[in-house]
């Protein structure tokens, strides 16, 4: 489903469309909602308990992707699929504002692993379609905080069911698991003639959960604009496997909840100008960074993503790669 994501993200609403005429089925990872009153793009009571419904549910399951605006109704034919007419979302900013606060408040615990993105329509001006994307959450269960709606879901086939005492129970007693991300900072390293900083870019492996990441590495491959070495300060052995560059920690070397570990730094001409922005001093090269990565540790799934990065105008010292 992060494909379909991403791919109505770009596509927008012809894909939105497509989706419609292509009679696309609901599945388990996939569910169509139409907004109770789509003239208005605030959430009411029944919106929230939609939301909550949806988010637990995929968190507590195989995760999955919700397309608001869209109907699923079973059509004259008794199939349960995307149909026609679109019920396009007005104020489709305001609906993804309010959505972006709530899926932190409707479930508990709070789950990182949740994108939103709008979609516009051209319809009437300002309004659009909202994407949410699910990740299957390694802290499950995740509860609705939804008014009148104090439960556990689960998605199976095309619906969501609240979850069986021996369901949740069973979730409860998994064993808890780290959560890493790749993120970077830019550290400064000395200061030219002409007031500019020379910068050089410190990849980092972050843990976001509440357990101790044990046997951590971190793999890339693609387009780096300059040297990228692990120094022995990061505790990072690195090595070559075909494509890929890699990293991998020391045996003794963990990473606590809520720290970061630098695995590589990166020096190519970064300077941060007299005027606050970070710039490359020989651009011709395009990007400065077009990476596929892929990172974990001991006991979970290998996570993987891209970090797509121009150094030209760039103002931020930190960030974090997209999954």
């Amino acid at each position: 489903m992060r494909e379909l994501f991403d791919r109505l993200s770009k596509e927008g609403e012809p894909g939105i469309r497509r989706l419609i005429a292509e009679r696309m089925q609901e599945g388990v990872q996939l569910d169509f909602k139409q907004k109770g009153d789509p003239r208005k793009g605030g959430f009411d009571a029944n919106d929230k308990k939609i939301l909550a419904k949806a988010v637990s549910g995929f968190a507590n399951s195989a995760g999955g992707l919700l397309v608001w605006g869209v109907n699923a109704e079973k059509g004259p034919d008794g199939i349960d699929c995307a149909q026609a007419p679109a019920a396009p979302i007005a104020q489709i900013d305001l609906f993804l504002s309010e959505a972006t606060t709530l899926v932190g408040q409707l479930i508990q615990p709070r789950h990182d692993g949740i994108q939103l993105r709008s979609v516009p329509s051209a319809s009437a001006p300002g309004s659009g379609y909202l994407l949410i994307y699910v990740q299957r959450s390694e802290r499950r269960p995740h509860r609705s905080e939804a008014s009148g709606q104090k439960q556990y879901f689960k998605r199976a086939g095309d619906s969501f069911f609240e979850m069986e005492h021996y369901d949740i129970e069973d979730a409860f007693k998994r064993f808890a698991v780290p959560d890493l991300r790749l993120t970077w900072r830019v550290d400064p390293i000395i200061r030219d003639g002409d007031g500019n900083t020379v910068c050089e870019l410190v990849l980092q492996l972050k843990n976001v959960s509440e357990v101790t990441a044990k046997y951590p590495y971190l793999d890339l491959k693609g387009h780096i604009f300059g040297e990228i070495r692990s120094q022995p300060r990061f505790e990072y052995r690195q090595r070559q496997e075909g494509d890929w560059l890699c990293f991998v920690a020391m045996p003794d070397h963990v990473i606590n909840p809520g720290t970061s570990s630098s695995v590589a730094e990166i020096r190519s001409g970064i300077v941060l100008r007299s005027y606050g922005l970070y710039e490359l001093n020989n651009a011709r090269q395009g990007r400065y960074l077009n990476l596929e990565y892929r990172l974990g540790c001991e006991n979970t799934r290998q996570r993987s993503g891209r970090l797509d990065l121009p150094l030209e105008g760039l103002g931020a010292e930190v960030g974090e790669a997209e999954p």
